[in-house]
């Protein structure tokens, strides 16, 4: 309990001393900014890698076995911390604690996140883990992909209080570990890897629009599949009086679509009879 204890003060503290800059409408907007513009987040990181994927050299296909790696870790590392955040307790997130003194911010605080746990954080265990994967890739993009990780993505978001501090370090070592592991698996880069990198060149066509996709929704942090996440979380939570009337439309509307479909069928018999008689 103690540790337990110690972790809250740094966290408050921490939070405390960033939020004493709150109120600049310029620092405020730079914040909001980034955290909602994509192309320099999750984009930029997804197209360092295709660099890399494309990039010549005697080492390619070794090289290409490790980002087929490190995107399996990185995969499995947002589902772990996802896992994690619906089985721990729930932890409030900073802006939304009544217990602390805000210092409120030039723009309104969002509430889309009330419901969710703040611990851990999704976002840093997604963006530490793409850039400990770059810094096993290329020791010259280790110290780059390390810093904008932590102050261009986690920062902000620890400045706007989305996170405690802890929320990012857990994540953090989620995101890392679950990479380095992913690494160290020969199956992965022997089997899994291998029989990727064939596809690619037997069918390149198929490949790369599934890659295409893939990237497309991890340049955008799956803001896509958060929605779908999002709407099936709502639906969870709602009254059983609403899961009935969601029943109760849904088996109506296919009774309705059903008896349609019979009805043309059994019409579209009978003029083929009649036709046949004539």
């Amino acid at each position: 309990m103690h540790v337990l204890q110690i972790i809250r003060a740094v966290d408050v503290a921490v939070y405390h001393f960033l939020n004493g800059f709150a109120g600049s409408r310029a620092l405020d907007h730079f914040a909001g900014f980034e955290e909602g513009n994509m192309l320099f987040r999750g984009a930029l990181f997804l197209a360092v890698y295709w660099y890399l994927w494309f990039a010549g050299g005697a080492d390619q296909d070794r090289r290409r076995k490790a980002i087929v790696a490190i995107m399996v870790g990185t995969l499995f590392a947002v589902v772990i911390a996802r896992i994690v955040a619906d089985l721990a307790p729930y932890r409030i997130r900073p802006m939304y604690d009544v217990h602390l003194q805000h210092r409120p911010y030039a723009s309104p605080i969002s509430y889309y996140l009330v419901d969710w746990s703040s611990f851990p954080s999704d976002c840093a265990t997604y963006f530490f883990a793409l850039a400990f994967g770059l810094a096993h890739l290329s020791r010259r993009l280790a110290l780059p992909a390390m810093l904008c990780t932590a102050g261009w993505i986690c920062l902000p978001r620890l400045f706007l209080g989305e996170h405690w501090a802890s929320d990012v370090a857990a994540g953090a070592l989620i995101g890392i570990a679950l990479v380095w592991a992913s690494l160290k698996v020969e199956w992965i880069q022997s089997s899994f890897s291998t029989r990727l990198l064939a596809l690619a060149e037997a069918k390149p066509g198929i490949f790369y629009a599934a890659a295409f996709l893939a990237s497309f929704e991890m340049g955008t942090i799956f803001e896509d599949l958060r929605v779908v996440a999002r709407a099936v979380f709502d639906i969870a939570r709602a009254e059983h009086r609403a899961f009935v009337d969601l029943f109760a439309f849904m088996a109506l509307s296919l009774l309705v679509i059903s008896a349609y479909l019979t009805f043309l069928a059994r019409k579209q018999r009978t003029l083929f009879r009649f036709a046949r008689n004539t």
